[in-house]
């Protein structure tokens, strides 16, 4: 797809969501919509888990992401007339520590890695949950970190998130591309000052009163296309 800034010569890091932008969540989803008898089921709720994530965000409590993503399963559930039990929401949690890698995530890593920038990640899941993932997937190697928002008690699209992570890889935030999926998530990395690239999935869309990505790609290897044609002019 089309480039929509020319100028990312100033870029060092590549910085990373990792559910959905790098692991595939189909398996999740259709778990959720088995459990609430609803192909709208999984939407319904994740959007709901997110809305909570960010109603933590502007009040003074903090709820760790397990348990806002159990709570609003419950409450998912109540809105659609279901019933949710303990043993719906760990079978969903459990599938959440094996989905697999969207196809193409490890060709797109190593020829990025191959550009000679730093890569990271930056997730609003627990840090330890997504580094045992990512060993397993042999997608670790490719990451000189993995940082987690639990870190500072708040989450992305908080601006709070995205400025503790440039401090923690010494870099400024125009130094950095964030690569999601997540249309809040460009949102919020833009608005503190990071250059961004919306990877373009089904059934996602961007925020169209935030401010336009650098990059949109369909995958990695659309986005590693993009990169080492811009950087060939630079």
């Amino acid at each position: 797809m089309d480039t929509l800034d020319n100028d990312l010569s100033g870029v060092k890091l590549l910085l990373f969501d990792v559910y959905e932008t790098l692991l595939n969540m189909a398996e999740v989803e259709r778990k959720v919509n088995n459990i609430l008898d609803s192909k709208w089921g999984y939407h319904i709720w994740f959007e709901m888990f997110m809305e909570y994530c960010f109603v933590d965000n502007c009040t003074v409590q903090f709820n760790n992401f397990t348990s806002i993503a159990k709570a609003t399963m419950i409450m998912a559930g109540n809105s659609m007339g279901k019933s949710v039990s303990e043993h719906d929401i760990k079978s969903v949690l459990e599938i959440l520590k094996h989905v697999p890698l969207h196809e193409g995530v490890q060709e797109g890593l190593s020829g990025l890695h191959d550009l000679k920038v730093r890569i990271a990640a930056l997730t609003n899941s627990p840090q330890q949950i997504v580094l045992d993932r990512m060993e397993r997937t042999g997608l670790v190697s490719y990451f000189e970190t993995v940082l987690s928002a639990e870190h500072v008690s708040k989450y992305k699209p908080s601006l709070e998130v995205y400025d503790w992570a440039c401090k923690k890889l010494s870099v400024k935030p125009d130094e950095v591309l964030l690569v999601s999926s997540h249309g809040w998530d460009i949102a919020g990395a833009a608005n503190a000052g990071m250059q961004t690239a919306y990877l373009q999935l089904d059934k996602k869309m961007l925020y169209p009163l935030a401010p336009k990505p650098n990059i949109i790609c369909r995958n990695l290897n659309d986005l590693l296309s993009q990169l080492q044609s811009r950087m060939a002019k630079v």
